[in-house]
């Protein structure tokens, strides 16, 4: 009794003294201290998975408990109070116990996440313990609860004991949450909506902790703003991904920079990567598919969506994806089945007159004219805006001559599609000048498709201007694929009126000759190099005839002229063939007969 006495008097003397020297630091201490910049934060340091590696299942768990328990004690006192709490294992436990859950129960991320918040845990540290015949290896890294991507691993631990490993990890611990106030301060200027000043912080943070990954993950989203080069922004997630393979932010983000880069074939790789991290992840899901897609890798996109259907069940989004995937693939049977159901059930599906476009050109494809037009009719008056489908609506009707046509004209008279369609129909009942005019205006809507001066080029043949048909081909687009088309229009267009002119129509054959080097010079070639000689030597010919006639030396230098852009296009090769050999011995012959005209017709 007396002991007991004699503690509780202890005990009080204690508190005290205690209490004095707080009230001395009390009244040393400046009146008006600095506010703390954040509110202090909670570490969770979930129990360390054990990984028995050589060992037994039991020595591998009683390790991992005894690393757990001194990485817990030395975090906390090599922390400020302060700044972090580590909160105690008990907590955990009492959790898991009122949860029955076991005590050898493996926990995964999201009940790790649901116990953070119920003990209102900032910080979660995960990993796992890896028992050796000469120590202790730890691999573990520093998840946010707030946003549990946003995760940090951390060196890995090797030591010789138990003991000595909680330690390091301890001391990699503080090391790495050296970011975390100017990732703190980093989401805040993001939140605000100052770029510059998060990427500031973000920048200052890594400057903190060399290797830090939750700031370079900050840094990235600040430079998302359109401004900052592709480039720039996928080199930042290769030096994330160089740190941490299984970064999802940044791997998404590289794909995207991929894209935007142009760099379609490390695009569709890095897409595939980011399947592989999270297949399980329906949102994640839908943007690996739509980025397929977009790099015009249907198939892909429609096996993932598939596998995702069946491992995660109907969705609505993933059946539009796979609707769309099927539509690109010219899957027209499965495109239209699949647009019944969506149609019936699917309020988004039938808001987009994307999805009505598809869905009428599948059920039109499949020979169903009938429902493909009831379709139309309805797509047209849902979305009474979309030209595309009022296209779709008159070509199901065959009523280019209508008065649904000029009603096309009226509602969408900027849309070049109405008037080819005007063209066509004017075409077809022999009115070639209003075919001319509707084309003319159709090219002045859209002069980048090749298809249209095609058109053009061949109602000018028919209404004999052959000059008019090399003119309006010289002012074709040439890129991409439709250089080809172009290319290979001019050549057999350019033959046959060279067939037709023979050397009495001189207007016409010039023309010809005009499109063989049009197409020359679209993609030279030894064929276009051989048509175009061949037709310039024939021209010559014509020439120099027409000079036998004047007897003018003008017109034998025009010959004289047309002979050597001849010879420019043999000088430059024109193949193996035998063609070729007779080209050049023709343009021989025609040099010499050129020669003796301009002897004879020009002199002094």
């Amino acid at each position: 009794m007396a002991s007991a006495v004699a503690h509780a008097g202890a005990s009080r003397a204690t508190r005290s003294v205690a209490l004095a020297v707080l009230l001395t630091v009390g009244a040393a201490a400046p009146r008006a201290l600095a506010a703390q910049e954040f509110v202090r934060q909670s570490l969770l340091i979930a129990p360390l998975r054990p990984d028995s590696g050589g060992s037994s299942a039991r020595d591998a768990a009683r390790t991992a408990k005894q690393v757990t328990d001194a990485v817990r004690e030395r975090t906390g006192q090599r922390t400020e109070v302060k700044s972090l709490r580590v909160l105690e294992g008990y907590r955990l436990d009492n959790l898991l116990l009122e949860l029955n859950y076991k005590p050898q129960q493996r926990i995964g991320d999201a009940e790790l996440r649901f116990f953070g918040q119920q003990l209102r845990a900032d910080e979660v540290l995960v990993g796992r313990v890896v028992p050796q015949p000469a120590g202790v290896i730890v691999v573990a890294r520093l998840a946010l609860l707030r946003s549990w991507g946003m995760q940090q691993p951390l060196p890995v631990v090797r030591a010789a004991t138990p003991a000595l490993a909680g330690d390091a990890l301890a001391r990699e611990i503080v090391s790495a949450r050296a970011q975390l106030t100017g990732v703190r301060r980093c989401e805040n200027a993001l939140a605000r909506g100052d770029r510059r000043a998060a990427a500031r912080e973000a920048e200052g943070a890594i400057r903190a902790y060399a290797p830090a990954v939750i700031a370079r993950d900050c840094l990235i989203a600040a430079l998302i703003d359109g401004t900052t080069s592709a480039d720039s922004v996928r080199r930042l997630t290769d030096d994330v991904l160089a740190i941490d393979s299984t970064n999802l932010f940044a791997a998404v983000v590289r794909a995207d920079a991929l894209e935007t880069e142009g760099r379609t074939t490390d695009a569709i790789v890095q897409w595939r990567r980011v399947y592989a991290l999270r297949n399980d992840s329906l949102a994640l899901g839908v943007r690996v598919v739509e980025g397929f897609l977009r790099l015009q890798r249907p198939a892909d996109a429609l096996t993932d969506a598939t596998d995702l259907l069946t491992r995660l069940g109907a969705d609505a989004r993933l059946r539009r994806l796979v609707f769309r995937a099927h539509a690109a693939l010219a899957h027209w049977r499965e495109t239209a089945a699949l647009g019944d159901s969506l149609e019936l059930e699917d309020a988004a599906f039938r808001a987009d007159s994307n999805y009505a476009t598809r869905y009428v050109e599948a059920l039109r494809q499949q020979g169903d004219t009938l429902a493909a037009l009831e379709v139309g009719v309805r797509a047209v008056r849902r979305h009474a805006g979309d030209a595309r489908l009022y296209l779709q609506y008159l070509q199901l009707l065959g009523m280019e001559t209508s008065s649904a046509l000029p009603r096309g004209l009226t509602r969408f008279p900027e849309v070049p599609d109405f008037y080819v369609l005007t063209a066509s129909a004017a075409r077809k009942a022999g009115n070639r000048t209003d075919a001319l005019r509707a084309t003319q205006e159709a090219i002045r809507r859209d002069a980048s498709r090749t298809t249209l001066y095609l058109q053009l080029a061949d109602l000018f043949v028919e209404a004999q201007r052959a000059d008019s048909a090399a003119a309006a081909l010289a002012r074709a687009p040439r890129t991409g694929e439709q250089a080809e088309l172009l290319r290979t229009y001019t050549v057999a267009r350019g033959l046959l009126l060279l067939r037709a002119a023979g050397d009495t129509l001189p207007v016409q054959q010039q023309a010809a000759v005009s499109m063989l080097w049009l197409a020359d010079s679209v993609s030279s070639r030894a064929d276009s190099r051989a048509y175009a000689a061949a037709a310039t030597l024939q021209l010559a010919r014509a020439q120099l005839l027409q000079a036998s006639k004047t007897r003018t030396c003008a017109d034998a230098r025009t010959a004289d002229a047309t002979l050597g852009q001849s010879a420019a296009a043999i000088e430059r090769g024109l193949g193996e063939s035998a063609n070729a050999a007779e080209i050049t011995s023709m343009q021989a012959a025609m040099r010499s007969a050129v020669d003796n005209a301009m002897t004879v017709l020009c002199r002094p």
